[in-house]
Formats: C-alpha cells, sequence, structure tokens
C-alpha cells in the first residue's frame, strides 16, 4: 500500500509569483526525496496551497518528514502560518 502526504500551506497575500518561483527552484530536490513516486500542487485559493505526494510507502513518507521540514523552513518568509503535513495510507493506481 502507498502513502500519500498531504500538506496545506497558507501563503502571504500577494505572494503566489515567488511561491511558484520557489517551487520551481526545488523540483529536483523535492523530486529527489527517497521513496517519492510523484507529488504536484494546487491552489485551492488564493493564499493557500495544497501539496500532494505519493510515497511507496508510510515508512518513506515519514522518513522524508526531516527533508520536508528543511525545504518547508526555507518558504517560511512566504507563509501565513505553519504548515500542516499529514500522511495517509493509500490505494494510488
Amino acid at each position: 500500500m502507498v502513502a500519500i502526504s498531504k500538506t496545506v500551506i497558507q501563503i502571504k497575500p500577494g505572494k503566489k509569483n515567488e511561491v511558484d518561483e520557489f517551487i520551481e527552484q526545488r523540483i529536483e530536490q523535492i523530486s529527489s526525496i527517497e521513496g517519492l513516486r510523484n507529488w504536484g500542487f494546487m491552489y485551492t485559493s488564493e493564499t493557500e496551497i495544497t501539496v500532494i505526494a505519493v510515497y511507496e510507502n508510510k515508512t518513506n513518507a515519514e522518513n522524508a518528514t526531516p527533508h520536508v521540514n528543511t525545504i518547508l523552513g526555507d518558504v517560511a518568509p512566504l507563509v501565513a502560518a505553519p504548515p500542516n503535513r499529514e500522511i495517509f495510507e493509500a490505494n494510488w493506481y
């Protein structure tokens, strides 16, 4: 069974372009996380991003937490509140 992480990030108003640039600059870094199958993000409002990441298993998703926290720490100047990351076991086809 795979694992999916859902990370919801509240961004500061007017920072959408900077967030897009930040993510663009980190694609390789994020994609190289061990056990990560694929990932993507969507704007769920003008000031909210939801990142979905699919991992080989829950252990990989949990082990990625320090790496994810480092990336989220780098984006801190652009966010309005601490990100919320949750991990779920799931079926992914």
